[in-house]
């Protein structure tokens, strides 16, 4: 079988039907394992987000573990800053998640059409997101995939995307689980993951929604050396106040530890984090916006 650009899709157009209760309104995009849409949910006569396991997809063994898992995770959890799953169903020829439709901007959109994010903005986002990791974290769930694409910037904002999340408050995996610029070392290495990687991965969320930068230079995928295809586990990024000098050192300081290649030199959990972000607010004379 040769090897195609585009994984296969279902091509699924406005009005055509996911399911009799799912009634297709645009394409949201996707990746190698789902396609999303937009959808009318005839149901619940709303709008949702529906994850459609791919054709090439739906008897594979692989995709199908990893479609249950992530049903099973989100069915589970139960946050105000955190994606909610409606309902699945895993039966052919569509199996499917439906999720909440989250119309909020991303912090990847507003680096793309705005720019940079204010110092207060980032802080109660940073803060918002923990709430979300501190909880998961508390019910032995990893994100591993915290990245500007799946931070939204509404009210509230929402952690999304929970197709690479793992059960368990320590784990090893047999092949790298993330998206290479934001993962930590210890992803890369197929080290022990913890609940201090999500941390770096949103101290690298914060970072470039600060500087509209990576903190690291882009790998190369296709190397067969780890060093090439992931910089971060030989370099050290820049200090923020370098590129922003108008950035509270406290802010920096609570970023870049989050940032270190040493796990146990990040904070010791979501909510130390929080904390410390709470704390340079109320040093800019900001808490009132933590509502």
């Amino acid at each position: 079988m040769l090897k195609t650009d585009k994984p296969e899709s279902w091509r699924f157009g406005p009005n055509d039907e996911i399911t009799a209760d799912l009634v297709v309104i645009r394409d949201l995009g996707g990746g190698d394992r789902y396609e999303v849409f937009e959808a009318w949910d005839k149901a619940l006569s709303t709008s949702v987000a529906a994850k459609v396991l791919r054709p090439h997809k739906v008897f594979e063994n692989r995709a199908r573990a990893a479609f249950k898992r992530e049903a099973e995770i989100a069915s589970r959890l139960s946050h105000p800053n955190l994606i909610r799953l409606i309902r699945w169903s895993d039966a052919p020829p569509h199996p499917h998640l439906v999720f909440e439709l989250v119309p909020a901007t991303s912090v990847e959109d507003h680096l793309e059409d705005v720019g940079p994010v204010r110092v207060p903005e980032t802080c109660v986002l940073g803060i918002r997101m923990l709430a979300a990791l501190e909880y998961m974290h508390g019910e032995h769930v990893l994100h591993l995939d915290v990245k500007p694409a799946n931070v939204t910037m509404g009210d509230p904002p929402r952690l999304l995307d929970l197709s690479l999340a793992r059960p368990g408050a320590t784990m090893r995996l047999d092949r790298e689980v993330g998206t290479p610029a934001y993962m930590a070392p210890e992803q890369c290495r197929r080290g022990t993951l913890t609940q201090r990687t999500d941390l770096f991965g949103l101290g690298a969320t914060m970072y470039e929604a600060l500087t509209a930068m990576q903190p690291f230079s882009e790998g190369d995928d296709e190397a067969a050396e780890l060093e090439t295809r992931y910089p971060q586990l030989v370099e050290e990024a820049m200090p923020l106040r370098e590129l922003r000098p108008e950035i509270p050192g406290a802010l920096e300081d609570v970023i870049m530890r989050c940032l270190a290649a040493d796990p146990a030199r990040r904070p010791g959990s979501a909510r130390d984090c929080a904390t410390a972000l709470t704390s340079v607010l109320e040093s800019i004379g900001l808490r009132r916006l933590l509502g």
